[in-house]
C-alpha cells in the first residue's frame, strides 16, 4: 500500500473514531498504551529504569498510567542519548529529529518515526476538513519555518498528497510587518496561517488604516495563545472567527478548535492529555492545570507522562457530539514582537537551536530593554567562558539580524514563569 493511500486509510479510521464514546476511546488508549509501554520497557533503558522506580512492571490501564510520576524537559534533558530507544521497527523508519524550546525555554531534542509523520498529516488534514476550508483557495504561511519569501504551486505536503488545491505563499515571520502585508495584499490569500502576535499586530494596522483583504475566509492561528481580546478584534475587523490549533514539536497536533463550540478537541487517538492541578491530581472541568503528554504511536521516544510546559482549562463535552475530550482554552507560551531602532517590528527568532554547539544552555530568556539593548539570562549547570558568552550572544544578533548590544546573565536556577502564568522566551519591554 502506497503512502497516500495509507493515509487515505488512517484518514477514513479517524473520520469514524471521533465519533465513538469517551469509554470507548479510553478504551482503546489502554491498548495502545500497554504495547507502547512494553516496547519502551525492553529498548529503553531509560524508561524501564522510570518504570522500575516508580514500582510499576507495565503500564496496562489509564489507572496505572498515572501512578508513573510526570517527566520534565529538565528530565528529558539530563538523560539525554540514553532517553531513547535502541531499537524501533523497520515500519516506523526513516526517524527524524524535532528540536524545541517549548513553552519553558528549555531546549529538548526528540526522535520521532514515520507513523508519528503519518499521524501529523492526517491531523493536518482533519483541521482542514472540519473547518470546511476550500483546497482551491490561495493559501498565505507566515511562520518560522518559512526561510526566504516564497510563492508556489500548491499547499504543498500533506494535503497536495490527496487533493488538487490552490497556489500558496511563504513568508518569514522576520519580515517587517509592513512589509508582510504588502505582500498580502499583493497575493490576496483567502486562508492565512499566522501566529497570534503577528495577526495582533496586523489587527492594529487594519484598525487605523482599514482591513483591506476582503477575499480572506479563513485564519488559523498557530504557536501561541490566543487571547480572547485578540479573538474579538479581529471578528469585528474581519468577520472571521480564528481557527486556532494548539500542537507542540514534542507531539505534533494536541488539539483542533471545534468550528461548532470553540472548544479544542484532543486528539486522542494518538495522545493522551491529562491537565493535572498542583497536587498531581486530574483536574475536572472548568479548572486550570498544568498539561501532560503521553505520545501513543512513538516508539523511537518514550515521551509518556511527558510536562510539556503549558496550562489548560478542562473542557466540557461538546455540543457537536465528538467524543474526543475538550480543553477550554490553552494558557501556553506567548511571545512578544522584537523592536528595532528603524521602527520595524517582527518576530524574534533567536537562534535557539544553534545554542549547544557553543554551551549546554538549559533555558534563556531574551528581555528587550531599548531599542538596541538587550538582557540575555542564560541558565547552564556550570559557569561558561567570555568567549562562549560571546559566541551566543553573536548567533542570537545573527538570528535577529540585529547587533543588539546584549547583557548576558549567567544564572543556574530554573527561571519561572510571570505573574500570568506563562514564560516568555522573549519579553519586549520597549513602548
Amino acid at each position: 500500500m502506497g503512502d497516500n493511500a495509507v493515509l487515505t486509510a488512517l484518514l477514513a479510521q479517524l473520520e469514524a473514531t471521533q465519533w465513538l464514546e469517551p469509554a470507548t476511546l479510553a478504551e482503546g488508549q489502554a491498548r495502545q498504551l500497554n504495547a507502547l509501554s512494553e516496547h519502551h520497557k525492553t529498548h529503553s533503558p531509560a524508561f524501564a529504569a522510570r518504570l522500575k522506580a516508580s514500582g510499576l512492571s507495565h503500564l496496562n490501564s489509564l489507572k496505572r498510567l498515572r501512578q508513573l510520576p510526570p517527566m520534565s524537559r529538565r528530565d528529558v534533558q539530563a538523560l539525554g542519548e540514553g532517553f531513547f530507544a535502541q531499537q524501533v521497527p523497520y515500519r516506523h523508519l526513516p526517524l527524524g529529529m524535532a528540536k524545541t524550546s517549548g513553552s519553558t525555554g528549555e531546549p529538548v531534542s526528540v526522535r520521532k518515526t514515520a507513523i508519528n509523520r503519518l499521524y501529523w498529516s492526517a491531523f493536518t488534514i482533519r483541521d482542514h476538513l472540519w473547518h470546511r476550508r476550500q483546497f482551491s483557495s490561495r493559501m498565505s504561511s507566515i511562520r518560522a519555518n518559512v526561510g526566504k519569501y516564497v510563492e508556489m504551486t500548491d499547499w504543498g505536503a500533506p494535503t497536495r498528497d490527496l487533493f488538487t488545491t490552490g497556489q500558496a505563499q511563504g513568508i518569514p515571520i522576520t519580515t517587517d510587518i509592513g512589509e508582510q502585508l504588502r505582500l498580502l495584499r499583493r497575493f490576496r490569500p483567502e486562508f492565512l496561517i499566522v501566529y497570534p502576535n503577528n495577526l495582533a499586530a496586523f489587527a492594529a494596522v487594519w484598525e487605523s488604516e482599514g482591513f483591506d483583504l476582503g477575499g480572506l475566509r479563513h485564519i488559523k492561528t498557530i504557536g501561541e495563545t490566543v487571547p480572547a481580546a485578540l479573538r474579538a478584534r479581529v471578528k469585528v475587523i474581519t468577520g472571521l472567527e480564528i481557527e486556532d490549533n494548539y500542537s507542540s514539536q514534542e507531539v505534533g497536533t494536541i488539539a483542533i478548535q471545534c468550528p461548532v463550540s470553540g472548544l479544542y478537541h484532543v486528539m486522542s487517538e494518538a495522545l493522551i492529555v491529562e491537565v493535572l492541578d498542583e497536587h498531581g491530581r486530574p483536574c475536572q472541568q472548568g479548572e486550570i492545570g498544568r498539561v501532560v503528554v503521553s505520545d501513543l504511536v512513538n516508539l523511537a521516544t518514550p515521551l509518556i507522562r511527558y510536562e510539556i510546559g503549558d496550562y489548560a482549562e478542562v473542557g466540557a463535552a461538546c455540543a457537536c457530539g465528538r467524543g474526543l475530550p475538550t480543553l477550554r482554552r490553552i494558557m501556553g507560551r506567548e511571545r512578544n514582537l522584537v523592536r528595532l531602532p528603524d521602527g520595524a517590528r517582527n518576530w524574534p527568532l533567536v537562534g535557539f537551536h544553534a545554542f549547544d554547539s557553543v554551551a549546554p544552555v538549559r533555558q534563556y530568556q531574551l528581555i528587550q530593554t531599548g531599542l538596541d539593548h538587550i538582557e540575555f539570562k542564560v541558565v547552564t549547570d556550570h559557569e561558561i567562558s567570555k568567549e562562549q558568552e560571546d559566541a551566543l550572544v553573536e548567533i542570537v544578533q545573527k538570528a535577529l539580524q540585529y547587533p543588539f548590544r546584549m547583557t548576558v546573565l549567567q544564572l543556574r536556577d530554573q527561571l519561572r514563569p510571570g505573574a500570568n502564568g506563562k514564560f516568555e522566551e522573549f519579553v519586549c519591554r520597549v513602548s
